[in-house]
């Protein structure tokens, strides 16, 4: 039998020459803050600063107490939101993929809208529908019961864990929607037919043939769990609760003078632990066999399961109810009320804020940030995702493997890293803290979830289409911008558009490389929070959501027409072709 092998491609980034560039640019990008970062935890002194070498930040740091409570509290987060949420997505994805529970339609859809909310909502949002005295839950409660005692309070361990895991679900279920698909139903038929029952049968067939998919999972959410900063930040640092994120955090902005050789120390320890779950990942994936599909007939219809629907029609509202309904409704409560948890409603918040100048520079700036910075990391991992594609050197691993490397970096962490390589560059050191800065920073740490969002889909597009082009005599150019761009824009622009929503939400980048003068609006909202104005912060977030709202119309409509243009080129270009039956009749 002969082995087809797949043909090289002739064009562009096909030799080591070719790839150089992009590589050298991916190590100054994401590559030099973490060398950074490992050079500033040997240097005595903060960023820009004369300095010796010295261990006194590693004696300093890994001698306190602190340390390792931070560390057990971190573990601790990481696991219990890793256990909960991959429970809680399985049984979700279940009842969404596997029976015919009513609402099984509508979960796919609120976990998109989950995971596109960016941490911050999720923080504020609960910090007052749950607030212990103020929270309007907790406040009906204790008319109810006539005491003193909240029902329960987000700023607490159950209430970070909690938020935690609403989050992580979305995440989690988006990664098992695809494994729980291709489940063939015959094998469930098969145990159920050999006498065991419907709840045997989800442990004994069905989890145990997703095992290699759920732990895979399991152990992404585990790196997420101990990156975690925004969640923390707002409700654990109030309860006395630090994990490694905030630590760092504390080491910089809670000390005088900063202490960022601690702080550098205390980031390589979360680096090393998070590199060292990467490589269990890698490890348990690389010997796990993922076949569920075959060449025989399978079947993926759903499971008849009785009254069982009902039940999982409850869990499914429940989570609605938690994950989207109630902290909408509180954010826009708690926005219309001049003090937070008064029974009085205005609109001076929004009129104060759209009044304030300093506001509105951070909702500019914000919104050019996300747009044009989502636009510069789609089109940077476009570009890098091309040439792995077009390359079958070495170097094309190597391209990849450093796309993945902001992966791995906390938020806090990374940003840390690219304070030590800003200062410590002279032409880009009188350039700290502007907006120029601050959105290099957030593209480098949206890069990853670019590059995952354009890879699957320029690996769907077949190279005889590019090869074709370049025989009718198209440059490298034309056929990347005439073939391939208008095939792949409808992910384009979802990836513009996710992107643009992770820069406009992130926290941990700017709390570190801004200044007082180019705030943006997460910023803001953290100070706004932490100096007691909480309605006002709610407000702030609600414009926010609302001009995503606006620019997610705006691109959908791109995205159609985008879509059009793309269909007509192709009708085009297929008529423009002869049929090879008319062209050998001619000759």
């Amino acid at each position: 039998m002969m082995k087809i092998r797949r043909q090289p491609s002739n064009g562009a980034f096909t030799t080591p020459r070719s790839m150089l560039p992009l590589v050298v640019i991916a190590v100054l990008l994401f590559a030099l803050p973490v060398v950074m970062l490992v050079v500033g935890a040997f240097r005595n002194a903060p960023p820009g600063q004369p300095a010796q070498w010295s261990l006194d930040a590693f004696g300093r740091t890994l001698g306190s107490a602190s340390t390792y409570t931070t560390f057990a509290n971190s573990l601790v987060i990481a696991v219990l939101c890793a256990g909960f949420s991959i429970l809680l997505a399985v049984v979700l994805v279940f009842f969404a993929v596997r029976s015919t529970a009513p609402l099984r339609r509508i979960v796919t859809p609120v976990m998109v809208l989950v995971l596109a909310l960016p941490p911050l909502f999720y923080a504020m949002s609960w910090g007052m529908l749950w607030n212990p005295r103020l929270g309007q839950v907790n406040q009906w409660w204790m008319a109810l019961t006539g005491g003193d005692e909240p029902l329960f309070s987000a700023y607490s361990w159950p209430g970070l864990v909690s938020v935690m895991v609403l989050k992580g679900t979305s995440f989690c279920y988006l990664l098992l929607l695809g494994p729980f698909r291709a489940m063939d139903r015959t094998l469930e038929e098969a145990a159920q037919m050999a006498g065991a029952s419907r709840l045997r049968t989800i442990f004994n067939i069905d989890l145990a043939v997703l095992m290699p998919a759920i732990s895979g999972v399991v152990i992404l959410n585990l790196i997420i769990g101990l990156e975690a900063f925004e969640v923390p930040l707002f409700l654990g640092t109030p309860a006395g609760i630090d994990v490694f994120s905030t630590e760092v955090y504390g080491y910089i902005a809670d000390q005088t003078p900063a202490d960022y050789g601690g702080a550098s120390v205390l980031s390589l320890v979360l680096v090393a632990l998070v590199l060292l779950m990467v490589a269990v990942q890698w490890r348990v994936l690389g010997r796990k066999n993922y076949t569920t599909v075959t060449g025989k007939s399978y079947d993926t219809a759903p499971w008849e399961i009785g009254g069982w629907r009902w039940a999982g029609t409850g869990i499914i509202a429940l989570y609605v109810l938690f994950g989207v309904a109630l902290p909408l409704a509180q954010l826009l409560l708690g926005s219309f009320q001049p003090f937070f948890g008064g029974d009085v409603y205005s609109t001076a918040n929004y009129e104060m804020l759209l009044s304030d100048p300093r506001t509105m520079e951070a909702l500019r700036s914000t919104i050019i940030v996300a747009v044009v910075g989502g636009l510069a990391a789609v089109a940077l991992a476009f570009i890098m995702m091309y040439a792995v594609s077009h390359n079958e050197t070495w170097m094309r691993r190597v391209l990849e493997m450093l796309t993945w490397l902001p992966f791995t970096l906390p938020g806090i962490v990374l940003a840390l890293g690219l304070a030590w390589t800003y200062v410590s560059l002279p032409g880009i050191r009188q350039l700290y803290g502007s907006m120029l800065l601050v959105g290099l920073g957030l593209v480098i740490a949206a890069a990853p979830i670019a590059t995952r969002a354009i890879q699957p889909a320029l690996m769907q597009i077949n190279r005889e289409l590019e090869e074709a082009s370049r025989i009718s005599g198209a440059r490298p150019t034309r056929v990347v911008f005439g073939v391939v761009l208008p095939l792949i824009a409808p992910s384009f622009f979802a990836a513009w558009f996710v992107v643009a929503i992770v820069i406009s939400g992130n926290l941990s980048i700017p709390v570190l490389l801004s200044s007082s003068l180019t705030p943006t609006v997460p910023l803001l909202v953290y100070d706004l929070n932490t100096q007691g104005y909480a309605s006002r912060a709610a407000a702030l977030l609600i414009l926010v959501l609302s001009t995503l709202t606006v620019g997610m119309m705006l691109l959908l409509a791109l995205q159609r027409v985008a879509t059009v243009v793309a269909r007509r080129y192709r009708v085009s270009g297929h008529a423009s072709s002869p049929p090879r039956e008319a062209t050998k009749a001619k000759s």
